[in-house]
């Protein structure tokens, strides 16, 4: 067992999960779990081999995904582990009610009353769902099929026609005439002597799914929270649509979050924002915020490299498409946590190797993250904290951002610099702190509060934990 001093007491950084039945959010977000703050540390797996449980036990995750059966739930909790549960379909009541309700109640009354159950997750990535068939359909799939079929043809004439329409269908599809563009898509099924495959699987349209899924999954998380009002019920986005689209299916949820993949950067287009940096992680944690005001935020980030989950991945794609490095896995997590995510969970890493680096590099990680869980999981320090950057020779349209933690008497501070430069950067207004030395062990850095202000250097996309020197 680990354990930090924090202002002459020794307080237990290890999160264990103790027998009951009931978690909460607190009013700062921070989740309560059986009576204990709890900054969730998650994984988006359940392994089989009991070796790996025992390493994601020893490296102090503390929540799993399982399936809904007591055996499952019973294994978790065998190893200290928490454990979520996905409602899937059960929980969107715009088709079918009768039956999925019934299937909810099922469910409810076969998981929620076992001492491993955290939390309900409704199914990943709804709203993007709706968008994303349709774009799968209208802009990859389709214009590779009628252009096989148009180039089958043995009338020339007829296939340059429907060569122009394919043109037509493009031309229309970039001027945002999205619904005349799939009209035009559906002539060329029917030139080609079949009716459209998919005639209901349209863009123009998606929005309209949406809301009705929308009002079906509001539906469906009332129901739940009268049938097991002891759990809060977790949404997981994609990293797309608007924050009015997040917010309605937001009231879908007790916690919400948004799985984030940008390694490498600026190559994986996984982000759709401006920002294609590791830095995209706290971009979007802010979004998520924006979108579920006073929800706690859970960020899920990479565990895993894109190679590792395409199918046929070419040489150039596993050279070129690489896994995150400590240091980069690090920043995204810490860069979260300044934005102010009371949780970060790991997506991908059943596609891992065991014996590779990234795999080692992440129970590492997670293992200080755990040690920090005292820090992590106190209240943020109520302080005005401004941030001053020494001129450099970039634009800085990248800052450093710092948060402060109230743990035991204590004010720590996590800065994180979401440039891609070193920086030297001052913290202002910390007059309650006047005399105070911090240290960062780990980065070999120290200095004292003067006159309310802390100076110090930060390497690219660095970060500090900076605690009160003893």
């Amino acid at each position: 067992m680990y354990y930090w001093m924090l202002s002459g007491f020794f307080v237990a950084a290890v999160f264990a999960a103790s027998v009951g039945h009931a978690s909460e959010v607190a009013k700062d977000r921070m989740l309560v779990a059986d009576g204990q703050r709890t900054f969730v540390l998650g994984l988006y797996e359940n392994p089989s081999d009991d070796s790996v449980m025992r390493q994601i036990a020893d490296a102090g995750f503390n929540l799993i995904q399982t399936t809904a059966t007591k055996e499952a739930l019973d294994r978790a909790k065998s190893y200290g582990l928490h454990a979520w549960v996905n409602t899937g379909a059960r929980m969107d009541f715009s088709a079918d009610r009768e039956t999925r309700e019934k299937d909810l109640a099922d469910l409810v009354a076969m998981c929620a009353g076992h001492p491993a159950l955290l939390a309900w997750e409704v199914p990943d990535e709804a709203l993007w769902n709706c968008w994303y068939g349709a774009t799968q359909w209208r802009r990859e799939q389709e214009p590779v099929q009628q252009k096989a079929s148009i180039d089958a043809l043995t009338d020339a004439a007829l296939a340059g026609r429907l060569r122009g329409m394919r043109d037509e269908v493009q031309r229309l599809f970039t001027r945002g005439e999205i619904a005349a563009s799939e009209q035009k898509a559906d002539e060329i099924w029917r030139a080609l002597g079949v009716e459209p495959p998919n005639p209901t699987l349209n863009l123009s349209n998606a929005q309209q799914r949406a809301e009705v899924m929308c009002k079906g999954m509001v539906a469906g998380y009332k129901r739940l929270k009268k049938l097991d009002a002891n759990h809060p019920v977790w949404m997981n986005h994609a990293p797309r649509n608007s924050c009015a689209q997040l917010a309605a299916f937001n009231h879908a949820a007790d916690v919400v979050g948004c799985d984030i993949y940008p390694v490498p950067a600026y190559w994986t287009g996984h982000s759709d924002l401006m920002e294609r940096s590791c830095a995209a992680t706290g971009a979007y944690t802010d979004r998520m915020q924006d979108a579920a005001p006073g929800k706690p935020v859970w960020m899920v980030l990479q565990g895993f490299a894109w190679p590792e989950i395409e199918k046929n991945p070419t040489p150039k794609s596993i050279e070129e498409k690489r896994a995150p490095t400590f240091d980069e896995s690090r920043f995204m997590a810490y860069d979260a946590i300044v934005h102010g995510a009371r949780g970060i969970l790991y997506w991908g890493t059943a596609y891992t190797k065991r014996d590779g680096a990234l795999w080692g590099d992440l129970l590492k990680l997670v293992r200080e993250l755990a040690d920090l869980q005292p820090v992590l999981s106190a209240p943020d320090a109520r302080m005005r904290i401004g941030v001053e950057l020494t001129p450099t020779w970039g634009s800085l349209d990248h800052t450093v951002r710092v948060l402060p933690k109230t743990a035991g008497r204590d004010v720590w501070l996590i800065v994180v610099n979401e440039s891609d430069a070193p920086l030297q950067y001052t913290l202002t207004g910390l007059r309650r702190l006047e005399g105070k030395k911090y240290c960062d062990p780990r980065d070999k850095r120290e200095a004292t509060v003067k006159n309310g202000q802390l100076r110090l250097s930060i390497s690219a996309q660095g970060v500090q934990v900076l605690r009160p020197a003893i």
